[in-house]
């Protein structure tokens, strides 16, 4: 419980204060060890690109509309923002395609010396970054 509170927290102060990043490819295997299988796996979406950003910095706001207009096609961001450490966590910002809403944020915590490994939230009923309605998390 303690963790999904932890994952909850997490994903809350991305969303309100938005500086977060990370690579396309997943990060190899560090501390958290490799991978996990359901983000390697991910269905591949057209690309919003990536952004690596500093203490406070917000994602810019030509990234956050790629993803908002891609409700057809469906897009990644993959953002990465250090903790207040200075250690990198990455998100992966997913809009799925159809045009029905949905998203799913993979977080990447392997990097992070208090980090608790990946996690994905997925938001069924999502409208945008700012309206991710119900989240149900899942420690990978």
């Amino acid at each position: 419980m303690a963790a999904a509170k932890r994952a909850a927290a997490v994903l809350l102060t991305g969303l309100c204060v938005p500086a977060l990043v990370g690579c396309v490819h997943g990060p190899g295997e560090p501390k958290g060890g490799p991978t996990p299988a359901a983000f390697l796996e991910r269905d591949e979406l057209p690309s919003c690109g990536a952004v690596e950003l500093d203490q406070g910095e917000q994602i810019p706001s030509g990234d956050l509309a790629c993803l908002e207009e891609a409700t057809t096609a469906g897009a990644e961001l993959a953002v990465t923002r250090p903790t207040v450490e200075g250690d990198p966590i990455a998100e992966y910002y997913r809009v799925l395609p159809g045009g029905g809403g949905g998203w799913e944020i993979y977080t990447d915590m392997t990097q992070d010396r208090y980090g608790e490994g990946w996690w994905l939230n997925e938001c069924p009923d999502a409208l945008s970054m700012s309206q991710l309605g119900e989240c149900t998390s899942t420690r990978l």
